[in-house]
């Protein structure tokens, strides 16, 4: 499964990343500049039909342990799209569903403070809406000391000092564990080495006190799938790039004092 440590060290032993994560919609405004393949609106009113919603797998598999989500009770979260939703209807997965109900599922999944993680592709094939507890991808991410390294995001939280109040809203909204309340000084601070730019914490703050700043260098996906496997396996990292990898979590963990992740 995606919490497995080899699936982990082969999810990050490529250049170029799999997935990305994008802002939810209300989280930016028209003043970013916003690319396309950075908004969700208009990634799905572009998408090929059809729509296809499945159950995420994830969230099965916790249920099946006997655990449950805590950020949503809905099971159906994940969005197939164009030739990977006609796959999963010809096997038999999920449903297939209209434009209009894909994008007010991705408007429910946005509200309860999913985070957003399609394909790394300009044109996406597939959108996933994961949590923190349950999807394996963003337990990866928790489990490595510096995961921004391995992870394709455009935007970054920050916090204006003069209006936080140390609610603590974006600490629980985050799924990442990239927002802490100072203990000493009762304010909000952005660990940007694990901050994903995905926006929950946005809509969670009463005072607006913390916002998506865009990242001085853009980074632009593949324009397809097919692009993507082959900038992925023209640049995958063998045997030896492995070991170097593992090396670096290692050294990395140690140098930022997170040698507790070293069990995980």
């Amino acid at each position: 499964m995606t919490s497995d440590k080899k699936f982990g060290i082969e999810f990050l032993s490529t250049e170029l990343p799999q997935m990305r994560t994008i802002p939810v919609a209300k989280s930016i405004h028209p003043q970013h500049h916003v690319s396309t393949f950075d908004e969700v609106t208009t990634l799905l009113q572009n998408a090929e039909e059809p729509f296809v919603i499945l159950e995420c797998i994830c969230r099965h598999k916790r249920l099946i342990e006997g655990k449950s989500c805590k950020v949503t009770d809905r099971k159906e979260t994940c969005l197939a799209i164009g030739s990977m939703a006609e796959m999963a209807f010809l096997n038999e997965i999920g449903r297939e569903i209209s434009r209009d109900e894909a994008m007010s599922i991705i408007e429910k999944n946005q509200e309860q403070g999913l985070v957003l993680q399609p394909s790394n592709t300009e044109k996406v094939d597939f959108i996933c809406s994961c949590c923190g507890c349950c999807c394996g991808m963003l337990e990866v991410h928790q489990n490595i000391p510096k995961p921004l390294d391995y992870w394709a995001s455009n935007y970054q939280a920050v916090v204006d000092m003069s209006t936080c109040e140390g609610c603590g809203n974006c600490e629980e909204s985050c799924q990442v564990g990239a927002v802490r309340v100072s203990e000493t000084r009762q304010l909000a601070q952005v660990d940007l080495n694990r901050c994903l730019g995905c926006g929950p914490c946005v809509l969670h703050c009463p005072t607006e006190a913390i916002s998506l700043l865009k990242k001085t260098t853009e980074v632009r996906p593949p324009q397809t799938r097919e692009d993507l496997y082959e900038a992925i396996m023209d640049k995958k990292k063998g045997r030896l790039g492995k070991l170097k990898l593992t090396g670096k979590l290692i050294f990395d963990a140690v140098r930022k004092g997170q040698t507790n992740l070293l069990k995980s």
